[in-house]
């Protein structure tokens, strides 16, 4: 069993700081559509987002090398979707894109194998309540 642990503290207004003993600090705070700061701050849902995101980009590198694939790159981009529900704010939907480039191109296979196996074993998607989708362009 592993545990990962984090505090926040507040600032001021609507913002505050992530910590973490071992990890740079991170400013937090509202969306600024409900009233918090416009820029330099994460909040929530860009990290539930960015969760997903590097959780799939994680596991798939596990993937990718147990299989022996040889990456060139590897780049994604995730958006959370908040929407009003009938029991209040909840992100509906998160969806990752990837590009990858492989240095060979008979590798895709494989490749499209290890990203599958990452998108279901990413223990982040795993605990959300929406669907995660997860779109892959590969470059060769």
């Amino acid at each position: 069993m592993w545990t990962y642990k984090t505090s926040v503290n507040w600032s001021e207004g609507k913002t505050g700081v992530l910590r973490s003993e071992t990890k740079p600090d991170v400013p937090v705070g509202t969306p600024s559509e409900f009233g918090g700061p416009k820029e330099g701050y994460w909040t929530p849902e860009d990290m539930v987002a960015a969760s997903v995101g590097s959780c799939i980009m994680t596991s798939a590198l596990f993937f990718i090398d147990r299989a022996g694939i040889e990456l060139q790159s590897y780049e994604s981009s995730a958006a959370a979707v908040m929407e009003k529900t009938p029991d209040g704010l909840a992100i509906t939907k998160v969806t990752v894109e990837a590009i990858v480039a492989l240095k060979d191109s008979s590798q895709e296979d494989g490749l499209r194998k290890a990203m599958d196996q990452a998108e279901k074993s990413c223990p982040v998607s795993a605990l959300l309540k929406c669907p995660v989708e997860l779109s892959v362009q590969v470059q060769a």
